[in-house]
């Protein structure tokens, strides 16, 4: 697992304006400095005592998203309904953030597992979750090994498999890598939206950093690319001569790139593409905490699609 300094993590259970409960783990920033804080807790220059992350992938209760065991997770919303599902808890709640699905996976367990293949594990039979409504299992309902720390006390359910997990803050724009910087996706006042100006370019020698196909496999490159392609990830061309660390913080280069089966998607044909992570029920071989899809519009909707909630904490003042 790779280490975050100065952060504390406790299972809470937080109540939302309406009285709805959610299981969250709680990121406590513990750093003695804003200088040394986890960027999770840096939203748009401004430092937060704490984060929450939902432990279930989340179900809907009257409009609101809610994190909690044994039950269908929310399926068949686009990308709008479930940022409003978040929103209707109160203000600082969110759709997870690339910042904050990307803690989760650094701190995950090796061999992480989970619904990968309509119900059980494609890599191990034996582990099953309880049924639910299409391929899908109740969150959480699995073995310790889909949880993300490999304790179903603590740990982040279902993290690979089950549903494609929705995040904020990584797009594709005809072809263009675009993200916002540190944990700014969480701001209660981040523009989200297909116009947004509030997302960045990653730039290369004046040039941004782009994901396609030139019709010779999918690639990571400068260049131009025009064509829709996936592959697994030890298969996908990395064209450039210096990796910017950014693309390792995004999840788009991964350390283990060359030997990695899981899934990476994108789509440059479409004027934007939204970003989904983890795979779902259905992916099997390619799965995995670094599976990541930048190739549908946000109006689409899917039973394989679904999302966690989050929370900021309080302003630091120091």
């Amino acid at each position: 697992m790779k280490e975050h300094k100065f952060v504390k993590e406790t299972p809470v259970v937080i109540y939302d304006k309406d009285g709805f409960p959610s299981m969250m783990l709680k990121l406590e920033n513990t750093a003695p400095s804003k200088e040394e804080a986890d960027p999770i807790f840096i939203v748009k220059g401004q430092e937060y005592d704490s984060v929450y992350l939902s432990r279930f992938v989340n179900s809907v209760m009257d409009g609101h998203a809610v994190s909690l065991p044994f039950m269908n997770p929310a399926v068949s919303l686009d990308m709008d309904e479930m940022i409003a599902a978040c929103k209707a808890k109160g203000e600082k709640w969110h759709l997870l953030t690339i910042r904050e699905w990307r803690y989760i996976v650094d701190r995950a367990i090796e061999g992480l597992h989970g619904n990968t293949s309509f119900g059980s594990s494609h890599e191990d039979a034996s582990e099953r979750g309880i049924k639910g409504n299409y391929g899908l299992t109740l969150t959480g309902s699995g073995p310790a090994s889909w949880f993300h720390n490999g304790d179903k006390e603590t740990g982040i359910a279902d993290v690979v498999g089950l549903v494609w997990k929705t995040v904020a803050g990584l797009r594709l724009k005809n072809g263009v890598l675009e993200y916002m910087k540190d944990n700014d996706a969480a701001a209660p006042d981040a523009d989200l939206s297909a116009d947004s100006k509030e997302f960045l370019q990653i730039m290369i020698d004046g040039l941004p950093v782009r994901i396609g196909s030139d019709g010779d496999g999918l690639k990571i490159t400068t260049d131009e690319v025009s064509e829709y392609d996936w592959d697994e990830r030890r298969n996908v061309e990395v064209d450039l001569v210096n990796v910017p660390e950014i693309l390792k913080d995004l999840g788009i280069v991964t350390d283990n790139m060359e030997e990695s089966r899981e899934w990476l998607a994108a789509d440059p044909e479409l004027e934007e593409c939204v970003c989904y992570v983890g795979a779902g029920y259905d992916y099997t071989s390619v799965s995995g905490p670094s599976a990541l899809s930048l190739h549908y519009v946000r109006s689409y909707v899917d039973t394989t699609l679904g999302f966690f909630s989050a929370l900021l904490g309080e302003p630091v003042i120091r």
